[in-house]
């Protein structure tokens, strides 16, 4: 089920967004009529595949919260709902997907559902299947900063910054990493890493600069790719 959260400090705009997303369709929701509460829950690890968020609040606002949420999911659909209509560069700055002025109307929110729906289903529907002690773990693409082979096993860092591990690797690194790879999101910088480029901070020298989880050596003989499609990969997001 996809998860939505609303946040508005004004409690009946709040709920009129809720029923209208509720007759829209079967989602689980929860609404914030205080941006620190869903500041604070996004801190402690709650993530949501669609936020929509009014802008103008107490600190923090609608930008800064998508800052935080960009923090730890690149890739999350973020809708504006304000009464202001003076502050869309920043919306885009942080990749919102829209920047609806209020009074927003059912028939208005439906249209942009219908296009956020369908990119937060194709976006869950990517798992990466991670066999560890206790059995198998479902990862969502989205939410993979980088895999690295570490003494045989195959380790998985996600956004919220906890390392996944897996059992003793029978097969290649590279075998097992290969629907990752499949995906134009993933580069492999080295051998042992592979990396999602919507977590890159930047690339410096030899190293990629990640935003969660350090840093990632760059081979030598992959310098020269890596640069080209992470600024390829880059420079789309800027147009989105």
């Amino acid at each position: 089920m996809i998860k939505v959260a609303i946040c508005d400090d004004e409690a009946a705009e709040a709920i009129k967004i809720d029923n209208f997303i509720r007759a829209y369709d079967d989602c689980d929701i929860k609404v914030y009529t205080n941006s620190q509460e869903l500041a604070w829950d996004i801190e402690d690890g709650a993530a949501f595949d669609l936020y929509l968020l009014d802008v103008v609040m107490p600190k923090p606002d609608g930008i800064e919260l998508a800052q935080l949420i960009r923090k730890w999911d690149e890739t999350a659909v973020i809708i504006y709902l304000t009464s202001r209509d003076d502050r869309s560069l920043d919306a885009f700055r942080v990749f919102a997907s829209q920047y609806l002025v209020k009074p927003v109307s059912f028939d208005t929110l439906r249209h942009v559902l219908d296009i956020a729906i369908l990119s937060i289903k194709d976006r869950n529907a990517r798992i990466f299947i991670l066999k560890h002690k206790d059995g198998t773990e479902a990862i969502p693409f989205h939410r993979i900063v980088y895999c690295e082979l570490e003494d045989r096993t195959l380790s998985c860092l996600t956004a919220d910054n906890i390392k996944h591990r897996s059992t003793t690797l029978r097969i290649p690194f590279k075998e097992a990493v290969s629907p990752l790879i499949q995906d134009r999101r993933f580069i492999r910088p080295h051998t042992s890493y592979v990396a999602n480029m919507d977590y890159v901070q930047s690339i410096q020298g030899n190293t990629l600069s990640m935003r969660i989880g350090g840093s990632i050596p760059i081979a030598q003989r992959a310098l020269s790719e890596i640069k080209e499609r992470y600024l390829r990969h880059f420079f789309r997001g800027e147009q989105t």
